[in-house]
């Protein structure tokens, strides 16, 4: 039995770690993508965002983010192929500038938008502290079941390395 532990807690952590192997979207090898139509815009005008190869039926949050700025524009739910249609009003507040517009779900992607301000509006000014919303990412806890599941395997890796090496060391009884 003394030999069988850390056979057990090697397999153990190997099994913690098959969930946090990579996840495929529609089948292996496709490749997550993100558009937008126009890519340069006024403040204040609709854009479309199109999504393809995403994970099917899930619901992505919606971003907007400068270069100090970050604005909630809603959610979105993909269909059951995993395609992502949304048509998202651009703020008519936003300065002109260059910005990211996300969609976040199980991973983040994210797309080029060109703002131009709208008329009347500031060219370089940030809108009021009230009027952003900044929205922090959230971890998933398949990341932080990940490393703890690689703590474990290590950890039982080094558990057997040991009872091996005192093994080898020991004189036969005889």
């Amino acid at each position: 039995m003394g030999r069988s532990l850390p056979v057990v807690l090697l397999l153990g952590g190997a099994l913690l770690l098959l969930p946090a192997g990579p996840v495929f979207a529609h089948g292996a090898g496709a490749e997550a993508a993100l558009t937008v139509e126009p890519a340069a815009v006024t403040a204040g005008d609709t854009v479309l965002l199109a999504g393809s190869n995403l994970e099917p039926n899930d619901e992505r949050v919606l971003l907007l983010k400068g270069e100090n700025i970050a604005v909630d524009l809603g959610t979105a739910t993909t269909d059951a192929e995993g395609m992502l249609s949304a048509e998202v009003k651009i703020p008519d507040h936003l300065p002109s500038g260059v910005y990211q517009l996300q969609a976040i779900g199980d991973e983040t992607l994210e797309v080029e938008l060109k703002v131009t301000a709208a008329a009347g509006g500031a060219a370089g000014e940030s809108p009021a502290a009230d009027e952003a919303a900044i929205v922090p990412r959230e971890r998933p806890t398949v990341e932080l079941a990940a490393i703890v599941a690689a703590l474990l395997l290590i950890g039982a890796f080094g558990v057997f390395l040991v009872v091996r090496a005192e093994g080898v060391r020991r004189p036969a009884a005889g």
